[in-house]
């Protein structure tokens, strides 16, 4: 099975076959609070967790910036969760075992040599800047078929400009480093959100500043929303509850307890939309906590700036 070519032909822009990783450094880095809870459910022994495999497929998927107040992030990860589901029926058919791997894809990219860390803590790939998704698989191939990516050099492409440090609404990037108790997007898991995030959202499902200044992702332009996006991520109607239509463009995973309500209202309060203050009433009053108070607050929000 020529995984190049089917993976390829599932829309992915490249693919790096290797060796079952080891990251005990990763893990201890984890383990002492450098990383915020997401990274929980990872793996810490890539070998232990899956004793059965030989090899890690990493499967690379870029996409380009959308204009407007949405992450183009979560589009890509979706299409790229239901392109890996199909190259995993591909492998089964056969007779290859895979499964989704929870690995730190990061560290194994950067140490492979294929990507490079910038001061924002995202990871550069040349030829796809920032801008991707990473699918990881665990199979077992045959001896024949375990042609490893050869490794390369680590290499260092940021050019220090600090932009991203200057630009960053949380504070995130600075001289010690990448702060994720200071990201945005560490704290925007469900309906509840510290103030802090709140009065800085400008983004539905994350944050896209530091990459919109990031000179290394201008060759990468962005694209406008497709009027099915459009209308299936107008504020109003995800304020309405109405979040079927967005959850089948960015996945269903992102549903958890009115976490796109909480975003359209709070996004609506910052952008000054008095236009959706009936609607954001009409959502609290038949609303649980915490999403609640989320939409209580953008409603205050929206009245001190009437």
């Amino acid at each position: 099975m020529n995984l190049r070519e089917v993976s390829k032909k599932e829309g992915f822009g490249a693919d790096y076959l290797l060796p079952v990783p080891q990251y005990a450094d990763w893990t201890h880095r984890r383990n002492s609070g450098a990383f915020a809870p997401q990274a929980d459910y990872i793996a810490g022994d890539a070998a232990a967790a899956y004793p059965w495999a030989n090899a890690l497929w990493l499967l690379i998927w870029p996409y380009a910036p959308v204009q407007g107040h949405v992450s183009g992030y979560y589009f890509a990860s979706n299409a790229s969760y239901h392109a890996m589901m199909r190259l995993q029926r591909a492998l089964k058919e056969q007779g290859i075992a895979s499964e989704r791997a929870a690995v730190p894809v990061k560290p194994i990219l950067t140490q492979w040599g294929i990507g490079s860390v910038l001061e924002n803590d995202l990871v550069f790939i040349p030829g796809f800047g920032t801008r991707f998704v990473v699918q990881a698989l665990m199979l077992a191939l045959p001896p024949e078929d375990l042609v490893f990516t050869p490794k390369r050099e680590p290499f260092s492409a940021c050019i220090h400009c600090h932009r991203c440090g200057r630009f960053c609404p949380g504070g995130a990037i600075g001289g010690r480093g990448f702060d994720w108790q200071r990201c945005l997007r560490a704290f925007e898991e469900g309906p509840e959100m510290p103030q802090w995030v709140m009065e800085k959202l400008t983004c539905l499902l994350g944050c896209e500043v530091c990459q919109q200044v990031c000179p290394l992702n201008h060759p990468f332009p962005p694209r406008a929303l497709t009027e099915a996006e459009a209308e299936a991520l107008s504020l109003q109607r995800l304020i309405s509850g109405d979040v079927g239509e967005a959850l089948s463009l960015i996945g269903k995973n992102m549903k958890k307890g009115g976490k796109l309500t909480a975003q359209a209202a709070v996004l609506a309060a910052n952008e000054n939309r008095q236009d959706l203050l009936a609607a954001l009433e009409q959502a609290q009053d038949t609303a649980q906590s915490p999403l609640k108070e989320t939409l209580l607050w953008a409603i205050s929000h929206l009245k001190n700036q009437a």
